[in-house]
């Protein structure tokens, strides 16, 4: 194997900009969900009247996290930081002007969080580090209405396919973490003798609900630990690969629907699922879009098969009996749309002369 070439084809050959997009989409739901849960108390947390009046935010924090709030932290100062996050997160999530809109999140999910860092979690921090990717790259390609307007102005169906280095921060982002949880919870005596999730489950501080009677089944508390331990390692590297992937996401998918039980956090879990979209192949994509597709419910069955006689009648004069859609890649090279190099799906229905078949 050619390193450079490897290299270079990982991070700079065009993929599909899709799953970027449903991303983007439950991001920015998970965003605004985040942002109204912060809205309680919203004087208590973050005002100076409330929790760190004064200067403690800003000691707490340190002078390489600094906030607006942290300098003007009256009610109506709160409100507008937190209107102008919220606005940002929504205009993120259907695509609008997309690139600024990321840019605005984060800046605005950076002065709430450096405002109270006392109550933020783990989970915050991988909302603040998924808004920074999420600035690099080209979210708003697909689904979304700055690719609707695009589509609409250059008058073609279109998928855009985005160059990926950015893209790939997000894969890479996910592995560090689950490579980190597993490597630092081996570094310590209650993960390595099968221990651990007793402490977990009888911490009343961040357990949901009263799971200490399962300390009395010590061989079930070994199992739940050391199997955490092993989903994580393998969600670490087994992601990566096509015959692993779906074993592994469906592990993840039941890892974290046991943390949301058990401890309180918030927002973690839907992060952490969001980010499994990023290693989707486009035939995996496609099957997860058509099992979601709501629509298809309602839709009627297609007729099998067209008669010949049917189809030798067409305008065009042609027969399409055994194809389907086609793509041709092209590249823009004009203003007013999306840059960068893009495929257009062609129907045999949008065809009107052998001429444009031929072409």
């Amino acid at each position: 194997m050619n390193p450079v070439r490897a290299w270079n084809q990982f991070f700079f050959r065009p993929i599909s900009a899709r799953p970027l997009g449903l991303i983007r989409i439950l991001f920015g739901m998970v965003a605004l969900y985040n942002l109204a849960l912060c809205s309680v108390d919203l004087d208590y947390w973050y005002t100076g009247a409330g929790l760190l009046p004064g200067d403690e935010s800003w000691v707490i924090a340190g002078s390489l996290s600094p906030s607006l709030l942290q300098f003007y932290q009256d009610p109506f100062t709160v409100r507008l930081v937190f209107a102008f996050t919220t606005a940002a997160a929504f205009f993120l999530m259907i695509g609008w002007r997309s690139r600024l809109m990321s840019i605005l999140f984060y800046l605005g999910m950076l002065m709430i969080h450096n405002r109270n860092l006392v109550s933020s979690s783990g989970a915050d921090v991988l909302l603040i580090v998924y808004a920074f990717n999420l600035m690099l790259c080209p979210t708003g390609a697909a689904y979304s209405v700055d690719a609707w307007l695009a589509n609409r102005k250059r008058g073609t169906v279109a998928e855009p396919i985005i160059i990926p280095w950015s893209f790939r921060l997000i894969q890479i982002q996910i592995s560090l973490i689950y490579t980190m949880a597993a490597v630092l919870k081996t570094g310590g005596n209650l993960w390595v003798n099968g221990s651990a999730l007793h402490y977990v489950l009888n911490n009343t501080e961040v357990t949901r609900f009263n799971l200490g009677f399962l300390s009395q089944y010590p061989v079930l508390i070994n199992v739940m630990t050391y199997g955490s331990l092993a989903v994580e390692f393998a969600l670490a590297f087994f992601l990566w690969f096509r015959a692993t992937r779906p074993t592994v996401i469906v592990l993840g998918l039941l890892l974290h629907v046991g943390i949301t039980i058990t401890i309180n956090i918030p927002i973690f879990a839907e992060l952490m699922w969001i980010g499994y979209l990023a290693f989707l192949t486009p035939p995996e994509f496609d099957a997860l879009m058509r099992a979601i597709d709501v629509r298809r419910l309602f839709r009627r069955a297609p007729a099998r098969e067209e008669s010949a006689e049917s189809l030798a009648d067409s305008p065009t004069g042609l027969s399409f009996p055994a194809f389907g859609s086609a793509s041709i890649h092209v590249r823009l090279d004009s203003g007013g749309g999306l840059l960068g190099p893009h495929r257009i799906d062609v129907l045999p229905s949008s065809i009107r002369s052998s001429e444009e078949l031929s072409l």
